[in-house]
């Protein structure tokens, strides 16, 4: 499995000298090693997860989102969501899993689940062009995250500065 934090550091209840360097730069954080060592030790019975990666963990207020290596995400969600509902007893949150892809547009509709891109748009702004991501505003209280936290999230995954707009 391939994780934030390297393989003895998974094992291990102590972070090595890099991985706690890493910790102490924000590379990564707590929760990335809390998430990547309950996986880890969920691999020995879903051996699925053996070959999956685990990019990030972010948390925000209702929810915490997994970003995983493209193609990675059913294999953290596992079958009828058992892996992931164990995940989500140990955060203490439930889980949202997101793929890391290429796409920008698949990695958007993967957090707005269950509501869906109507558009993307070019915003010119005097500060330079950024863009509009516009969802059906029925689905503003179904996502379970802030349109902040959205946003943070979306930059982060795709480096790419995106508006969010519920109409």
């Amino acid at each position: 499995m391939k994780a934030p934090i390297c393989n003895v550091c998974l094992k291990s209840d102590v972070l090595c000298s890099k991985c706690e360097e890493k910790l102490e730069n924000e590379e990564i954080t707590e929760l990335d090693i809390k998430v990547s060592r309950v996986l880890k030790e969920l691999s020995n019975e879903h051996g699925s997860l053996r070959d999956s990666e685990i990019v990030k963990a972010y948390d925000t207020e209702n929810v915490v989102v997994i970003v995983t290596g493209p193609e990675d995400g059913a294999k953290v969600v596992g079958r009828k969501g058992e892996i992931v509902k164990k995940v989500a007893d140990e955060v203490g949150k439930p889980i949202r899993v997101v793929e890391k892809v290429e796409n920008d547009k698949d990695v958007i509709n993967g957090l707005l689940s269950p509501g869906e891109i109507q558009s993307i748009n070019t915003v010119f702004k005097p500060s330079g062009e950024s863009q509009k991501i516009v969802v059906d505003e029925e689905f503003e209280d179904k996502i379970n995250m802030t349109r902040e936290d959205l946003e943070m999230i979306i930059q982060e995954i795709t480096e790419e500065e995106y508006e969010l707009a519920f109409e």
